[in-house]
């Protein structure tokens, strides 16, 4: 009798993942938490970068971790997409930096080599492109732009701002700069 009862908790203990039991995906996402935390600081990303890693992956957790077999098959699919999450925004803020660093080159040229009237009125042709842009762009995304990028102020600070958590003003400004680079460049204008 006591050697049925160990084989089937070794059973329970291997289809802790099964489809039949959604609760047990939140629950190992729940116990591994805290590790999961851990990874994204060791891998160089600050406070509120690591918890919109964490969360990612909660949510893609939340899809994927039912098809698990096992405990132990869920917990290492949880550090693989930790890992590779932190790795894809490395990545993100590397690209980020080095057009950041391209453009305001561009605009130092710019400005020591003036080449006349015509630069300038193509300046005042983009600078025009640009306010269309941005009088396009939703009331939800222009106030954390606006306020981040004319008034220098962090996520935290637009967040009590606007009354909204850091992380979704992050989210805001991402999706805001990504429908604002769309706009931009189906214009013709690339820097």
């Amino acid at each position: 009798m006591n050697d049925t009862k160990a084989d089937i908790g070794e059973e329970l203990e291997r289809t802790v993942c099964d489809r039949s039991s959604p609760g047990s995906s939140l629950k190992i996402m729940q116990s591994e938490l805290g590790r999961l935390k851990r990874i994204a600081a060791g891998m160089g990303l600050r406070g509120a970068d690591a918890e919109d890693v964490v969360q990612d992956v909660s949510i893609q957790a939340l899809k994927h971790l039912a098809k698990c077999r096992t405990r132990q098959g869920a917990v290492r699919w949880l550090i693989k997409v930790t890992v590779n999450r932190c790795l894809s925004e490395h990545r993100r803020r590397r690209t980020f930096r080095k057009h950041a660093r391209d453009i305001l080159r561009q605009r130092s040229l710019a400005v020591a080599n003036p080449s006349g009237a015509e630069q300038k009125v193509a300046g005042a042709e983009e600078l025009e492109i640009v306010r269309q842009a941005l009088r396009q762009l939703d009331a939800r995304l222009l106030a954390p732009l606006v306020l981040t990028y004319f008034c220098d102020l962090g996520s935290q600070e637009v967040g009590r701002v606007l009354d909204m958590k850091a992380s979704t003003v992050r989210s805001r400004l991402r999706e805001g700069r990504m429908i604002l680079a769309r706009r931009l460049i189906e214009r013709g204008i690339k820097r």
